[in-house]
């Protein structure tokens, strides 16, 4: 059977099962793992196949997975060189595109609600019932509440995947240059966030990877999370 193109196709699991043609990148999750850094940010233009990578490290990491690996992986670098690390992970996925950016309000609602499904799918997945403070305004707070029980309902630790991380923050830039800074600065809602994830990279956190399309969201951020590794120009 002639393989199809996967123009636009972003789950690893369906390009390899449907018979897609897949661009084997796989050896990079072995030179992630041999890195001294554990959080770690990469930055490309859109449609570059950012998310379809996140997703690959999805399958190859996520603790569920454990029984697809010869399924998904026998055919590709990483499937005949595994790694210590494969399938030995609660995965936190969280995807920031697509969140409103009328005004603040919006703003802060869907990036709550973006957290909110995260953790909710979170807990599915791995029939964990980890406390989900929705009523809580601040976002930081829903995660500290989580991240704060998962270090005791957990028995793995998590690794946590974002994907379109600066997203929101490059539409506000391009028309609400004081929200974006209103958000990141030392008491703005985004920096409090990553602030939680700073924090719980102490504890339960044991990998991070992040994606997005610009390195000002992060610098803005400055000593609020000051502990990732930006490999976008590494070799």
């Amino acid at each position: 059977m002639r393989k199809k193109i996967p123009y636009g196709k972003q789950n690893f699991e369906w390009v390899i099962m449907q018979n897609y043609y897949y661009i084997d990148r796989t050896e990079y999750i072995e030179k992630l793992e041999s890195l001294n850094e554990t959080n770690i940010v990469f930055l490309r233009p859109r449609k570059f196949g950012k998310t379809l990578f996140l997703d690959t490290l999805v399958k190859y990491y996520d603790i569920n997975y454990a029984e697809k690996f010869e399924k998904l992986f026998k055919d590709l670098y990483i499937g005949k060189n595994p790694t210590p690390l494969k399938n030995s992970y609660y995965i936190l996925y969280m995807d920031f595109s697509g969140i409103q950016t009328e005004n603040k309000e919006k703003l802060i609602s869907s990036f709550k609600n973006k957290i909110i499904s995260a953790l909710k799918g979170f807990n599915t997945r791995y029939k964990q019932d980890i406390t989900i403070k929705e009523e809580y305004s601040e976002p930081a707070d829903i995660m500290n509440t989580f991240l704060s029980e998962a270090v005791d309902s957990l028995d793995k630790p998590i690794y946590l995947l974002i994907d379109e991380y600066d997203h929101f923050a490059n539409e506000l830039l391009s028309f609400n240059l004081d929200l974006f800074k209103d958000s990141v600065i030392k008491h703005g809602f985004v920096r409090k966030f990553y602030e939680e994830i700073k924090k719980g990279t102490k504890t339960i956190i044991e990998r991070l990877f992040m994606t997005g399309v610009s390195p000002i969201m992060l610098d803005s951020l400055t000593s609020g999370f000051n502990i990732t590794m930006n490999i976008t120009l590494a070799p």
